[in-house]
């Protein structure tokens, strides 16, 4: 009888392991939607850090080609002192697992390719990102290379990019910090050379699959974001990567928040049908072939909205614009596919696209929509106040939690905080400041280890 209890439990334990799986929400943020316009205008104030389980920041950081080291983007406007405040702000008050991205469509892709022929250059790489993720106080990086071998690229950037993100992964692990990395899951011919699947899921920790392509817009036909179903599809895309990757654990699924906008020939209002070129920029985001959400969301019923059933995405016309976006039961099915394949989560590409001041609705419209479908017993709710224990129940110097550059003394039940110097973090073995690099820093990856320790 023993033994059959045993294994009943065990069957129980597994049963329960199984129902635990974790979705992580990895919010994408581009910090240039601060110079959006009036109601698509987005500061950290507006993020709502309930929906997202990491948020992954787009800096404006680009890679120097001839050096090696880190560059702030010329074109970003986005000054130390405002990256620093954001920082302070979301680290201690809003989100603490927070992951700087470091390239993106603004960086050439010709400075990475540079950069990782070359073995000095990576070593300076390695330093200047380890020094990234201090300064901002960050839990790790997304590499975001839009693309090896492409705009300005070379042959090799497919050999050498493995070469760097296995150098990357060895350096960050030894500080205990996160490796994404943000690779275009189209599955044409083309786009299949950009990367070596096997070797790039084993040297990083999680992979973004974006589906959306900012080319798309200058070429010739109305295309769809990212169709869940059909030829080049999202279902392609995670089956090809889950089998040459073979570890589904790590594919992230993005879902593009924006709309796609097209000039449209006259009466053809079909994907595939001929395009005339991108969407004309809008007063608010002032992009060509782009609209956020919630410029959308305001305008939709004087659209004329459809539904693909075959590739479960919806799309709009009006006069001679066309766009492509997700809604309601898009998202849905798409949430569906990353837990039928078992996947490490979703993106939302990006939540400052979304209706986040509720002008169609609910705040954060989208972004609710995933959240619930990733996990249907999350309810948002206004947190509650609580009652904190006292400060300082002993005397003597103790680190901050939240924040290992600040430190308080206590004296007779009296709190007393200080600051350690630019880029020193408080060690509370020898009760003083010292250079961040030589400081454990709990607060900094203590989340992302228990992560990785699931």
């Amino acid at each position: 009888m023993w033994p059959l209890n045993c294994a009943f439990v065990l069957l129980i334990f597994m049963i329960c392991s199984c129902a635990a799986k974790e979705y992580r929400i990895f919010c994408q943020y581009d910090l240039g939607s601060f110079y959006y316009k009036n109601a698509s205008q987005f500061t950290f104030m507006n993020i709502d850090e309930r929906l997202c389980s990491y948020l992954i920041l787009t800096t404006g950081v680009g890679v120097n080609g001839e050096t090696g080291e880190l560059k702030r983007k010329p074109d970003y406007l986005i000054d130390d002192d405002e990256l620093m405040s954001t920082r302070h702000v979301l680290y201690n008050g809003k989100l603490d697992r927070i992951v700087g991205t470091i390239g993106g469509w603004g960086a050439e892709s010709s400075e990475f390719s540079k950069l990782a022929a070359s073995s000095t250059k990576r070593d300076r790489f390695l330093e200047s990102v380890i020094d990234f993720i201090y300064e901002w106080g960050f839990v790790g990086v997304q590499i975001d290379w839009r693309y090896p071998t492409q705009r300005g690229g070379r042959p090799q950037d497919r050999k050498n990019f493995i070469t760097l993100l296995k150098e990357l992964k060895i350096r960050l692990d030894d500080y205990g910090f996160m490796l994404m990395v943000a690779v275009l899951g189209r599955t044409d011919s083309s786009t299949l050379e950009y990367y070596d699947i096997p070797n790039l899921v084993r040297h990083v920790h999680f992979v973004s699959l974006l589906f959306h392509d900012n080319r798309e817009p200058y070429q010739s036909q109305l295309r769809y974001n990212a169709p869940l179903s059909g030829k080049h599809s999202v279902v392609e895309s995670i089956k090809l990567w889950k089998k040459l990757g073979k570890a589904p654990g790590k594919l992230v699924m993005s879902i593009p928040l924006f709309a796609r906008s097209y000039i449209r020939e006259r009466r053809k209002t079909s994907v595939g049908s001929r395009s005339k070129g991108p969407g004309p920029m809008t007063p608010l985001s002032n992009k060509l072939g782009f609209m956020t959400y919630n410029e959308w969301c305001t305008q939709a019923a004087t659209w004329t909205q459809k539904y693909d059933e075959q590739a479960k995405v919806p799309y709009a016309y009006k006069g001679d614009q066309w766009i492509s976006y997700e809604n309601n039961r898009s998202i849905l099915a798409k949430i569906e596919l990353i837990k039928s394949q078992n996947l490490g989560g979703v993106m939302p590409w990006t939540i400052d696209s979304d209706d986040f001041a509720g002008n169609c609705g609910k705040k954060h419209s989208l972004g609710r929509v995933i959240l619930e479908a990733i996990d249907p017993k999350a309810v948002i709710v206004d947190p509650v106040t609580t009652t904190t224990p006292a400060p300082c129940p002993k005397d003597g110097l103790f680190r901050d939690p939240k924040d290992c550059q600040l430190y308080y003394g206590c004296s007779r039940g009296e709190k007393f905080e200080y600051e350690c110097p630019f880029q020193e973090f408080f060690d509370e073995a020898k009760s003083a400041c010292r250079p961040m690099k030589e400081v454990r820093c709990p607060s900094l990856g203590a989340d992302w280890l228990n992560v990785r320790r699931e």
